[in-house]
């Protein structure tokens, strides 16, 4: 997933919320996901937890940014893909951006691989688009679901939103604690969205835990 710089964004606030509170759920020496480096900014509460932190990052430029950044951090592994385990192993997981780009079908396959990896119970807190951002409908169309706008500091680069209903069929692997429709300008990433841009985006913040 690829991400425009832009040069009239925001210098970029501290960590997301949902990065705050994964990090006061999940107990030292925890193993998390982090799935999207973004601009690094949800790590610190993570490493403050003092977690270990598995980076999933498949952008080359990103992934290469990321371990000039923390490649020296023992508590952090910058991989490209979430991968597979013969058990699930990791204790939570976090993804504040990544999910909100790609397709329909990519999406659902990033949630079971995701799924897969977390222990009975582990909790697993994420955004997802949502069907009331007015860019939903908007731009070039992929699927259904998935539209790339044509303007702004995201042009070109496709985005899923979803209505309540797709969103627990999607988690359907989980227990949702919580499922909030958010006006979201003040949690994006700075570093992918100008102001006005980020004015109007609408997220739905997800609380979930692995279903037993």
């Amino acid at each position: 997933m690829t991400f425009n710089l832009t040069p009239g964004a925001r210098p970029e606030p501290s960590a997301h919320l949902l990065a705050c509170e994964l990090a006061t759920r999940v107990c030292a020496p925890g193993h998390v996901l982090v799935v999207g480096f973004g601009s690094g900014r949800n790590l610190a509460p993570l490493l403050d937890a003092r977690l270990t932190i598995d980076v999933i990052e498949g952008d080359v430029a990103r992934a290469t940014a990321a371990t000039q950044r923390y490649g020296e951090v023992t508590a952090i592994r910058i991989v490209s893909t979430i991968g597979a385990a013969s058990a699930p192993d990791r204790d939570g997981a976090l993804s504040t951006h990544a999910l909100l780009h790609g397709d329909t079908a990519t999406l659902a396959t990033s949630i079971a691989a995701i799924a897969a990896r977390l222990r009975d119970g582990a909790p697993f807190y994420t955004t997802l688009g949502s069907t009331r951002d007015p860019r939903f409908g908007r731009g070039r169309r992929i699927d259904a679901a998935t539209f790339a706008p044509d303007t702004g500091s995201e042009a070109g680069i496709a985005h899923v939103y979803l209505a309540e209903r797709e969103v627990r069929k999607l988690l359907r692997d989980f227990t949702i604690d919580a499922l909030d429709e958010v006006d979201a300008a003040e949690h994006v990433g700075a570093w992918a969205h100008a102001p006005g841009d980020a004015a109007t985006i609408v997220h739905w913040f997800v609380r979930a835990r692995r279903r037993r």
